[in-house]
């Protein structure tokens, strides 16, 4: 399994593909699958250039829980309220999923963006006199994926899981006033 190797457990972190690891570590993508399923040992050169990312990634925290608030309906017809109450459940067990999914998409772009925004800002400036930087496939890896991580981010971060996060509490408000509304249960 991929997430039982060191190359493994950074790329699911950090939600990189084999690819996108693989140049970093100037391996073939084919190399890094056998490094990742065991068939073969990663080379001492792709090694030193993983580590970097470990101690930034073994401090990376959950997301918090969400809230709920409550507020007063107008009275209704029971069937009516009843009808809604299984609409309204039915939907906060969607947006709780789709909420769900989202957070599983940013994480690994946050913590992309934590782990690799120090280490491009780490690398040395490039020469000024024209000579070759030899930095510059690691400054264009480093700026390609950040990118990547902030666009991805901006489909799938803080607003679009605020939203969903609104519609969950008004869903959770809907609910727990219908359920007011509603006889108790005899038992």
């Amino acid at each position: 399994m991929s997430s039982d190797t060191l190359p493994g457990q950074v790329r699911m972190l950090l939600g990189l593909t084999q690819l996108e690891l693989a140049v970093h570590l100037r391996l073939s993508r084919e190399r890094l699958a056998q490094v990742e399923i065991g068939r073969r040992s990663l080379p001492l050169e792709a090694m030193q250039r993983l580590l970097p990312f470990l101690e930034p990634l073994y401090g990376a925290t959950t997301e918090p829980p969400l809230a709920t608030t409550e507020t007063e309906p107008p009275p209704a017809d029971l069937e009516a309220v009843r009808w809604r109450l299984t609409v309204c459940r039915h939907e906060a067990v969607n947006a709780r999923y789709q909420l769900t999914l989202l957070q599983q998409k940013t994480q690994p772009l946050r913590r992309r963006l934590v782990v690799l925004s120090p280490l491009l800002a780490a690398l040395p400036p490039p020469p000024p006199d024209g000579r070759p930087d030899p930095d510059a496939r690691d400054r264009r890896w480093y700026t390609d994926c950040l990118a990547a991580a902030t666009d991805a981010l901006a489909r799938f971060g803080a607003v679009p899981q605020g939203l969903l996060d609104a519609r969950i509490q008004a869903l959770d408000a809907e609910i727990a006033a219908l359920t007011r509304l509603l006889p108790p249960v005899a038992g």
